[in-house]
């Protein structure tokens, strides 16, 4: 099946608009998030119709947390197969409660698939109201501006690192839930109603209902993802003005630490830096937190600490941001050491921060305090460091107990991924 759309059809339109307005305009091959339910349903139609089926990917993801999900995911994919394109099953196999749990298997499962096809996109079917919504749940958690910008159209994948070098897409992010479901019967097409859209145990769900009521009483639809884009604007003039501060006042270092300057000092630029050297990347960190952070640093002098995952101290007139030793070496009484297994001429990604390529196997930890186990040469290198970062230094212990380490000038690639982290954290915002 084929769906024809005319040039007059003003969903056609609007689709092909944000399709247009987003950074792959003409992508080889696009991956849809799919349930089957009416939103994914018309946002795969549209793609099919648009772009083709045969470059369309429908990726379901089976949370296998209720009886009956594989046949509603078969369900799905065979409705996919119904427009010409290719489906694609992802099953979580190790499911256990909790939404947060879910959504982590989710877009892990959807990350695989797009390296497995050879994609950098996942498009999904969040529309207006989901935005309605979204504004209402983070009102309602006294979100501060940046929560209340809700969704963007485009934005980097919430995982990390699995989600590197990932994004969302979300062309439907202006249009109405009605209108969507006016075009799929208008195609005599049907979609499947998922019974959780119900159950008032979701706080969407909840918000969804008082929603209806406040548009029964005159609330108009979509005023609320209108403030949202409002803040939307706010929020990229904000990361516009970061990304100029820390052009000047940083320095991130390929040992990964970095200086910042107290000239560039705000809970925006701070939050992105501590997101870097910890490599806590995927989820934001609590604004409170970051606030109460850079009132302690704004003191003329303060005692070194360690807060998200990092180490604060005082390096001339500026603030060494540096990783928190226990995050890593083990904290009391087990000391138990960050430890991952390393495959000659293998890439892996050591503490969510440095991508590790080495000519030999073994094992990358931190150096702790084995500096006197090193060479003259390594040495230099490492005394090169301020104090703090030296015994973080990731290090290969090979099979025979030796120490090797790129940066420490031996051979092996180590690159700190503190700047991708940034350009993450602070990527443009859309509505």
């Amino acid at each position: 099946m084929f769906i024809n759309l005319t040039p007059s059809d003003p969903l056609d339109a609007g689709f092909a608009a944000a399709m247009q307005a987003l950074p792959a305009q003409n992508p080889k091959t696009l991956a849809i998030g799919f349930s089957g339910g009416g939103d994914s349903l018309a946002l795969l139609t549209l793609a099919c119709a648009h772009f083709g089926p045969e470059r369309i990917y429908a990726l379901i993801v089976d949370h296998a947390l209720r009886g009956d999900s594989a046949q509603e995911a078969e369900t799905a994919a065979n409705t996919a197969r119904a427009l010409g394109a290719t489906a694609r099953v992802l099953r979580w196999e190790t499911p256990h409660g909790g939404q947060r749990h879910a959504r982590t298997a989710r877009y892990a499962l959807l990350a695989k698939a797009c390296r497995e096809i050879g994609t950098d996109t996942v498009y999904l079917a969040h529309t207006e109201d989901d935005q309605d919504e979204t504004f209402m749940m983070r009102l309602a958690g006294g979100s501060r501006s940046r929560g209340l910008a809700a969704m963007s159209t485009y934005a980097p994948f919430p995982l990390w690192p699995k989600g590197r070098g990932l994004w969302l897409a979300r062309p439907l992010l202006s249009m109405r839930r009605h209108d969507l479901r006016q075009y799929l019967n208008t195609h005599n097409l049907r979609w499947i109603d998922d019974p959780s859209n119900q159950n008032r145990r979701y706080m969407r769900v909840r918000a969804r209902q008082k929603l209806t009521a406040l548009y029964t009483a005159g609330l108009e639809k979509g005023r609320m993802a209108r403030s949202a884009a409002h803040l939307g604007q706010l929020e990229d003039r904000r990361r516009e003005n970061t990304r100029a501060l820390l052009k000047y006042g940083l320095h991130l270092d390929p040992a990964g630490f970095a200086r910042l300057s107290r000239l560039a000092l705000g809970p925006i630029t701070l939050g992105a830096v501590l997101a870097a050297v910890s490599g806590k990347a995927g989820m934001p960190l609590s604004p409170a937190l970051v606030d109460k952070t850079a009132t302690r640093l704004a003191q003329k002098a303060f005692k070194p600490f360690c807060t998200a995952g990092c180490c604060l101290s005082l390096m001339g007139d500026d603030i060494l941001i540096s990783r928190d030793p226990g995050a890593i070496l083990g904290r009391a009484p087990d000391h138990q050491c960050l430890r991952t297994p390393m495959t000659s001429g293998q890439g892996l990604i050591f503490d969510q921060r440095f991508e590790i390529t080495m000519p030999c196997d073994g094992h990358i930890e931190a150096l702790g305090r084995r500096a006197k186990n090193l060479s003259k040469a390594q040495r230099r290198h490492l005394l090169r460091l301020p104090a703090a970062v030296r015994p973080l230094i990731p290090v290969l212990v090979d099979t025979d107990g030796g120490l090797s380490s790129p940066l420490l000038g031996d051979a092996g690639h180590a690159i700190f991924l503190g700047q991708e982290i940034i350009t993450r954290k602070l990527a443009s915002f859309s509505h």
